[in-house]
């Protein structure tokens, strides 16, 4: 019987040992790199194959651009290894940023033409349960917008701002309900000639819509305020079905006015979901156009969540920097976007507001 060997193995020496576990390191990288590659593939062929039939493709969809971001730091990397395999498996990801987003990384922004008639729109969430209306009034007053749109007014700011903006804004249309974050306001430079509020009476915890007309020099211009319910509130972890149908709402209205019609707000959407998809059919939408970067409104924690540094609830586990584009002017008719900007402070708002420049009755070869 052969008697095992007590003869000791040889120590790996320091070179081998480094080369072992840089080797380790680098495929385990590789398989992280790849399953995140994969991933992302998944996500788009579903997202094209299915779309948002299923709630948890949306709730990705509402993500994916997170999701693509890393592959335009990876695929560089990977081509400078010459890691063929894997810089093929994240090109996806990159294409799909590139189509979605390259555009918003070149300047594109246009000064006003001389003579031309422009109007200047700012859309505000202010944060329903605001105490302290200071620094909101101060973000307002900065932006010297022509018309303000506001989501989330509370009884407090409807019974404030039409006085407190008096000398800026002599025409307003505020509503408010038991719920703060289901009113609307509207200020404007310009005579608003008929106004109409309402909610949507199949949502289970429904926000505020709020359609109004103005006349700006003599061009009549419908303006809708509009705040549709997000996919968390329907009861469920993730459903943007009643999002969707007030939004198809919305669109059914906005289709019964003709020139110019402007869709402003805190839509709860992103711009990969395929309720913004069903909107840009049918309208522009500005900073898309004219903005750039990404765009991201929301959310602010230095704005109207509390607890930045102490993490007490779920709630506090929201990032400090805004991740999502939420607030949206999209455009139809003889007009066209010729400046967006997302604006540098929130305020106390947990939205940073969106600022708009348009230009009204451009020349027809410039008009969309």
């Amino acid at each position: 019987m052969t008697q095992p060997s007590t003869t000791p193995q040889p120590a790996l020496k320091p070179v081998q040992s480094t080369r072992l576990i840089l080797g380790t390191i680098a495929s385990f990288l590789k398989t992280i790199i790849g399953a995140y590659a994969l991933s992302v593939i998944l996500q788009l062929v579903l997202r094209f194959l299915i779309g948002e039939q299923v709630n948890w493709i949306a709730f990705f969809n509402t993500f994916a651009h997170l999701l693509w971001i890393p592959a335009l730091i990876l695929l560089p990397l990977c081509l400078l290894l010459r890691q063929w395999l894997l810089s093929a498996l994240l090109l996806p990801a990159v294409t799909a940023f590139l189509l979605a987003y390259g555009p918003q990384f070149i300047p594109r922004a246009e000064e006003p033409p001389p003579g031309a008639e422009t109007l200047e729109l700012l859309t505000y969430n202010l944060f329903a349960h605001q105490g302290d209306f200071s620094v909101i009034d101060a973000v307002i007053r900065d932006a010297d917008a022509d018309i303000v749109a506001l989501q989330e007014i509370s009884l407090q700011a409807r019974n404030r701002f039409p006085e407190a903006f008096s000398d800026l804004y002599p025409y307003t249309a505020f509503y408010a309900t038991g719920h703060a974050t289901a009113g609307m306001g509207l200020m404007s430079r310009y005579p608003i000639t008929e106004e109409t509020f309402w909610q949507s009476d199949y949502v289970p915890f429904p926000l505020g819509f709020l359609r109004a007309t103005l006349d700006i020099d003599g061009t009549p211009i419908t303006l809708y305020n509009a705040h549709p319910t997000h996919p968390g509130m329907a009861g469920s972890f993730f459903d943007p079905t009643n999002r969707g149908r007030e939004i198809a709402d919305l669109l059914n209205r906005a289709a019964q006015d003709t020139g110019i019609v402007l869709l402003a707000g805190d839509f709860n959407m992103p711009d990969q979901s395929e309720d913004y998809a069903e909107i840009t059919r049918q309208y522009q939408d500005a900073y898309h156009e004219v903005g750039w970067g990404m765009g991201w409104t929301f959310p602010d924690k230095n704005g109207g969540t509390p607890g930045v540094y102490n993490v007490t609830s779920l709630a506090d586990l929201i990032p400090i920097f805004p991740i999502l584009r939420l607030d949206y002017v999209f455009y139809r008719g003889s007009i066209q976007a010729l400046q967006a900007e997302v604006w540098p402070t929130s305020g106390t708002s947990d939205h940073h507001p969106l600022w708009v420049q348009l230009e009204i009755n451009p020349p027809p070869d410039q008009a969309q």
